[in-house]
């Protein structure tokens, strides 16, 4: 049984591996030409076709699950057109033991996945952002996403951009007095001195008097607000962009402050729980293969393959974004379509079997 179970593991080993190659590849042609329009003499091409390599990694990532369903689909689909899959059966071979074999090449898969997930795709997509957002101005020394808004004290504050030192770059300071700007502060950059002080670089400062505005500049000054440099780190970057590990830092310490952290909770359940919505989509496949898809072509099993990954896609964004709208657990918002897929592919398996 162990080689049979290694045969039919590299069957689909090889259809996810196929159809991951085939998506990335969809990808990559379909953002460069999506993209093209931003490049120009500081922009090159060059620097555009880093920005989308760099972020092929994270990409992988998402495309596990449904490159898992199609794969399963092909990878099964061959051995059942060369009717494989009836001598096993006709063997003794049950459907749960097929079905064994075929999860875990893809639970072996997604595991890595999540490994890049935590250790590869966020690096690369912050530095895809620092090549995007400065026009492919590279540095080896820190990685740059931005635009981000934050309350401090009585001021309110935007970041252009924040390495992960906590270095802090295009600060503009608003700083309300009641219903009047007192004044605007902006700086290069800033970084941490020590506990609540920061050291603001390249500051220009206008001031609103009662029946007069002035502005000065000063190579540096001091500004001390309560905000970990951390914190301000991964405040500047989005959701889809960060680890497990900064997801649920920066959710806890949103949470801890009485703010909405609803976005980051959500990524972080469509990250953990995508092994999961892998070996689901691995059972509908199975499903599949053995009931409608039995005696198909390999176009149509394909094609059914896209319609349910869509479905399934569209359904966990759906339920996702409604959870957080309505203000229920986003973990069960987007266990709802995995567990739907896991018994629908139970059932079915259990009815062919």
């Amino acid at each position: 049984m162990t080689r049979i179970d290694r045969y039919i593991g590299n069957s689909v080993l090889w259809g996810f591996l196929i159809v991951a190659v085939v998506l990335l590849g969809l990808d990559f042609a379909l953002t460069l030409i999506e993209q093209i329009k931003k490049v120009n003499d500081s922009y090159t091409i060059q620097s555009l076709l880093q920005v989308i390599l760099f972020r092929l990694p994270g990409k992988f990532a998402e495309y596990i699950p449904v490159a898992s369903l199609i794969g399963t689909l092909t990878g099964l689909g061959t051995l059942a057109a060369t009717s494989e899959l009836t001598v096993m059966r006709a063997a003794g071979m049950p459907i749960w033991r097929i079905g064994f074999a075929a999860c875990q090449p893809i639970l072996f898969v997604s595991l890595m996945g999540m490994g890049i997930s935590e250790f590869v795709a966020p690096a690369a997509e912050q530095k895809a952002n620092l090549i995007e957002k400065f026009k492919g101005q590279e540095s080896g020394t820190f990685s740059l996403t931005g635009g981000v808004w934050l309350k401090a004290e009585n001021s309110f504050v935007y970041i252009d951009a924040a390495d992960d030192t906590g270095k802090l770059y295009n600060l503009q300071i608003f700083s309300p007095d009641g219903q009047q700007l007192k004044y605007i502060k902006t700086a290069a950059s800033a970084q941490h001195i020590k506990d609540s002080v920061w050291q603001l670089n390249n500051v220009k400062e206008t001031i609103f008097a009662d029946d007069h505005i002035e502005t000065k500049s000063l190579p540096s000054a001091e500004w001390t607000v309560s905000i970990k440099p951390e914190h301000l780190f991964l405040a500047s970057q989005e959701p889809d962009s960060l680890s497990l590990s900064q997801l649920h830092s920066y959710q806890s310490y949103l949470n801890q402050q009485k703010l909405d952290g609803s976005q980051y909770e959500l990524e972080f359940w469509i990250t953990a729980l995508r092994p999961v919505a892998s070996l689901a989509l691995v059972l509908v496949a199975l499903s599949s293969v053995f009931g409608p898809l039995r005696s198909s072509t390999m176009g149509s099993r394909i094609f059914t393959g896209v319609i349910i990954g869509l479905a399934f896609q569209n359904a966990l964004n759906l339920f996702g974004r409604m959870s957080v709208a309505i203000d229920f657990p986003p973990v069960i918002g987007v266990s709802i379509p995995i567990t739907i897929c896991f018994l629908a592919g139970i059932i079915l398996v259990r009815r062919r079997g």
